[in-house]
């Protein structure tokens, strides 16, 4: 091989586009090899072909579509920074029309009658929280199960990150206590946004269950998640706030591309100075028998899907076994973060 020739996995590491995105992107036509073997079939680029690697995952990190892209590379880099400067601002005004739409549904549907929303406080809740530290030498998430005045309960985690020390504990601390004095739980996470550092990069994810008779209310900002378990099926009812995420929900990206981009565990909303922190909003309904699970990411980022959905139809019924062994499920899977799961079975 040519000394300023390139395997496919070297390309790989030097553009931060994975072998198999690469292989994408040849079949396309949109980043093809300058050779390929006609024994082994494996192909070999050119040096010169990082850059345009580079900028071919740099735009679809940013949701532009193939076609889109392939005009772009083409082009002098004076031109297509125009072509660039123009697709964003159709992307800016497609937003603005979505925008509007989005606003005339919430304001139909906030007119609709919620007379029939009934509570069932008698209902049996039993849960547990559990957590385990990392290799980060401090145990920075937090977990925490609040039985609150009215015989509502309160579930929630948090995963702090950039030196974050206690910060996710004083939040659902700061969580816990304005409920306690009557707030609702809209109301209380101003009390968790009070508590963020301006000056520091420091920040947490938050992600709270409020269960009130058969009502179930999510607050949610980051990538830890509520699962929710019902009568052997399993439904994720947070999404994780990556732009990634984003990008794969929207068809602009492949999980293929996703699952080896550079930013997929990059965070755009979360409780850190410089980010939105508002949260999504979410209601359900609770049926006898549910389980429902808050676990940051150092339980799902390295256990398989498949693993732990045997564990959670198959696992223990008692909530703290159950709790304990999905921190044994992480380490069994490698995991090296901190998690913090809070459980509670109706």
């Amino acid at each position: 091989m040519d000394r300023a020739e390139l395997s496919i996995g070297e390309l790989a590491a030097r553009s931060g586009l994975s072998p198999k995105a690469l292989r994408l992107y040849d079949e396309s036509e949109l980043l093809v090899p300058q050779r390929v073997d006609a024994f082994t079939g494996y192909r070999y680029y050119g040096d010169e072909q990082v850059a345009r690697a580079r900028l071919i995952a740099a735009l679809r990190g940013v949701g532009m579509g193939l076609s889109r892209i392939r005009v772009l590379c083409d082009l002098h880099p004076s031109a297509a920074a125009a072509e660039l400067r123009s697709w964003w601002r159709q992307e800016e005004a497609d937003l603005l029309s979505r925008a509007e739409s989005v606003h005339a549904l919430v304001r139909d549907l906030g007119e609709t009658s919620e007379e029939d929303i009934v509570t069932a406080s008698s209902t049996t809740v039993r849960t547990a929280q559990a957590l385990r530290q990392g290799n980060r030498g401090v145990q920075q998430d937090a977990a925490l199960v609040r039985l609150l005045p009215g015989g509502r309960t309160l579930l929630g985690v948090a995963d702090g990150f950039r030196g974050a020390g206690d910060l996710a504990q004083h939040v659902l601390a700061a969580i816990a206590g304005a409920l306690d004095r009557g707030r609702n739980l809209e109301e209380a996470w101003r009390a968790a946004e009070d508590l963020i550092p301006h000056s520091s990069p420091a920040g947490t994810t938050l992600t709270l269950a409020l269960l009130d008779g058969d009502r179930l209310e999510v607050s949610h900002i980051g990538d830890s998640r509520v699962i929710l378990v019902r009568g052997g099926r399993i439904a994720s009812l947070t999404h994780d706030h990556t732009h990634v995420r984003s990008l794969v929900e929207a068809g602009r990206l492949s999980p293929e591309e996703a699952a080896t981009h550079p930013d997929a565990r990059v965070l755009n909303r979360a409780l850190v100075a410089g980010a939105p922190s508002a949260p999504d909003l979410l209601q359900r309904r609770l049926e006898p028998g549910d389980l429902l699970v808050l676990a940051t990411d150092g339980l799902h980022v390295p256990v398989s899907a498949a693993d732990l959905a045997e564990l959670l139809t198959e696992g223990p019924s008692d909530p703290q076994e159950l709790a304990d062994q999905l921190l044994d499920l992480a380490s069994a899977a490698g995991g090296e973060d901190d998690v913090a799961v809070a459980l509670a079975r109706v």
